[in-house]
């Protein structure tokens, strides 16, 4: 390993960690800790190049640097620890096949030289990480986003593939590699690829019947809008029916001069008009829909639901996540107030778009014994119906949501950004 490919090595391992970290600092920041951690592992490398034996210094860099980096990405990022796990290792298991391919190929085409060998290593490590910015990196967050779960087998694999490969690329760069470990290390690469294969195979079917259910669950909202919207036709006609015997009515009334008799009849038949129509909560036509639909069902269990709402006619939400973040908050709210067992039960809603900000909250009478785990409110030792459909919703736009429970009121606060 020559003393500039050392230095190349740690600048793109920053790099790559500045790509594939969703970081919890600004970007300036996440840039400048992780090339700041770079020129460190450089310093400590040359200074202990001349110091220690090669096979020792070219172990104890390997595991010094493994832990490093592992150590970084999990100080700097803001995801759960198996998903954060899963992407640093999968980093790190296509920079030890890069590592190993390169000692090969340098074997193969260059008799061996260790300069060739950093060469190639460097040159197929950048190609990685182009082509994971061009080709790869969208898909992978989209996927990162939209998976809130089953991250810990995928971690757990990940483990194995990296040890294995890991063992290997100590190897090569050590020594060479010979018959039977190259045999193993082409069925190891066939492995983890067929593996990962399965992997986002199955995540690809997981993603599918996560969107069919949310677009079930936008039917059944629309459907439940229309039987709302014909029960309001059907008043309506039945006003209009009796239009004519209302003003009989009237013109009675007036002819026998009983002037208060008519006043307050026409205040019945106003009355009866203005509640006979449809009416509109807002110009969002999906959160009309929405709140128009809960609203329904909360007068039906008896329970008082006032909102605020001002909002943009068009968000930059699509409406299957919008609809599964605020019908999931409502029919969280209402289960709420039904499972307080209180005779007063009410649900406040809050809206408003500001600065391509969604700000929404929502409060409901709830039970004193709520049990929160990890921030997030758990329902007879599970999570609460529509929690984990919320939070991918809101995740998936990079906002921010927050659960609390007070005095008999639970409070849900979200700030979803958009374009």
């Amino acid at each position: 390993m020559t003393l500039e490919a050392v230095g190349l090595l740690y600048l793109l391992h920053g790099t790559a960690v500045i790509m594939f970290c969703r970081s919890r600092f600004p970007k300036r920041i996440t840039r400048l800790l992780c090339m700041s951690v770079a020129f460190l592992e450089i310093g400590i490398a040359l200074g202990t190049y001349f110091m220690i034996e090669r096979s020792i210094w070219v172990w104890g860099l390997f595991l010094f640097s493994f832990f490093v980096l592992i150590g970084e990405v999990l100080f700097l990022s803001e995801e759960n620890f198996p998903k954060t796990m899963f992407v640093c290792l999968t980093y790190c298991q296509v920079f030890l096949a890069v590592t190993t391919l390169s000692k090969l190929l340098a074997e193969w085409f260059f008799g061996g030289g260790i300069r060739a060998s950093a060469y190639i290593r460097t040159l197929l490590h950048g190609g990685t990480l182009i082509f994971y910015q061009k080709g790869l990196r969208k898909r992978f967050d989209q996927i990162r986003g939209e998976l809130t779960t089953g991250w810990w087998p995928m971690c757990l694999l990940s483990v194995l593939y990296t040890i294995y490969l890991g063992y290997l690329a100590v190897v090569a760069n050590t020594g060479s590699i010979d018959q039977i470990q190259l045999m193993f290390f082409i069925l190891l690469m066939a492995a983890i690829c067929l593996g990962y294969g399965v992997i986002y195979h199955t995540i690809h079917y997981m993603l599918e019947a996560a969107l069919n259910s949310q677009i079930e669950q936008h039917q059944k909202i629309l459907v439940q809008k229309i039987k709302i919207m014909e029960r309001a036709e059907e008043n309506a006609r039945r006003v209009r029916h009796d239009f004519r015997h209302h003003m009989q009515n009237l013109a009675e009334y007036a002819k026998k001069g009983e002037v208060q008799k008519l006043l307050d009849y026409l205040s019945e038949y106003s009355f009866e008009v203005e509640n006979s129509g449809r009416k509109r909560v807002c110009v969002n036509p999906v959160i009309d829909n929405v709140l128009s639909v809960y609203l329904a069902q909360a007068g039906q269990e008896e329970i008082d639901m006032d909102f605020s709402v001002n909002v943009d006619k068009n968000i930059g939400i699509q409406d299957v996540d919008l609809v599964a973040i605020l019908a999931n908050l409502l029919e969280n709210a209402i289960h709420g107030c039904e499972d307080s067992g209180k005779e007063k039960r009410k649900i406040l809603v809050w809206m408003e778009t500001k600065a391509g900000r969604l700000s929404i909250v929502v409060e409901n009478t709830c039970r004193e014994d709520i049990l929160f785990k990890n921030g997030i409110p758990m329902s007879k030792g599970r999570k609460g119906v529509g929690v984990s459909s919320i939070i991918k919703g809101v995740e998936r736009y990079g906002g921010n949501i927050d659960f609390t429970c007070e005095d008999g009121w639970f409070s849900s606060r979200i700030i979803v950004p958009y374009d």
